[in-house]
């Protein structure tokens, strides 16, 4: 089974800090981690952490996100927020397309980071920039904020409950065995990065196009085979920016 780190981001209240440790015990997740939290771990949130209160006093409390999310091999952000302004970059996948695309992966030996954001106004756009792939958990639309214990609640149990379901049985029977997150960013990402920096002087907004690829490659969950292909027309067109000689595989050598 995928291995889940869960990153609460600034928590303001101890009851939700209590709840979070006892939901983690329930689907045998540790070590939470707390970015710059608000609430203390207090005698409420050890009340309502039941017999997980030893899991919330060993917490990993981190000065920073960067912090936090070290050694992790993708980034999810959570937000019932689809749209906030026309600048903002959302698009989030429903929990359940997200669910069924980890299930198809070979799960990878580093965790992935699970972000909850603040009580009050959730994840930051800096905050949500840091993400791979956004998800939400479809909810109606005259109040679609759940409180933060009870989104974690349905995002552990379709992720670790239903994950357990389902065995791994080697690589998929077309298109080869599925590369790790870190492979998708390393090879993906960062070459196209190269590419659109070449470009920037005629993007309006580079930074953004690169964060729009980057959620692409993290929806799409590409297999090796499709990365290789990717990456082969990146690298021709970084080739051919920099000079150097393309070579055009069925075109016979001129002697």
């Amino acid at each position: 089974m995928q291995k889940y780190r869960i990153v609460l981001v600034e928590p303001e209240y101890e009851l939700n800090l209590g709840a979070a440790a006892r939901l983690m015990r329930n689907f045998g997740l540790a070590p939470l981690y707390l970015v710059r939290p608000g609430a203390s771990i207090g005698f409420t949130a050890k009340m309502h952490a039941k017999h997980a209160a030893d899991l919330l006093e060993g917490a990993v409390v981190c000065k920073t996100l960067d912090k936090a999310l070290g050694g992790c091999s993708q980034v999810v952000g959570t937000t019932g927020v689809l749209r906030r302004h026309r600048h903002a970059l959302r698009h989030p996948l429903m929990l359940e397309e997200f669910r069924k695309m980890q299930a198809e992966k070979k799960p990878d030996a580093k965790p992935i980071a699970i972000l909850f954001g603040r009580e009050g106004i959730g994840l930051s756009e800096a905050e949500i920039s840091r993400c791979d792939v956004l998800i939400t958990v479809p909810t109606t639309a005259k109040y679609p904020v759940m409180n933060l214990s009870h989104a974690l609640g349905v995002v552990l149990y379709a992720l670790c409950a239903q994950e357990k379901k389902v065995k791994w049985k080697g690589a998929p029977a077309k298109g080869g065995s599925k590369i790790s997150g870190a492979d998708e960013r390393r090879f993906l990402v960062q070459t196209f990065d190269l590419l659109t920096s070449r470009y920037a002087h005629n993007l309006r907004h580079p930074d953004k196009t690169k964060l729009a690829f980057k959620r692409l490659v993290g929806r799409a969950a590409p297999d090796q085979v499709e990365t290789r292909s990717v990456l082969t027309v990146l690298r021709q067109a970084l080739r051919e920016l920099n000079g150097e000689k393309i070579y055009m595989p069925g075109k016979a050598k001129k002697k």
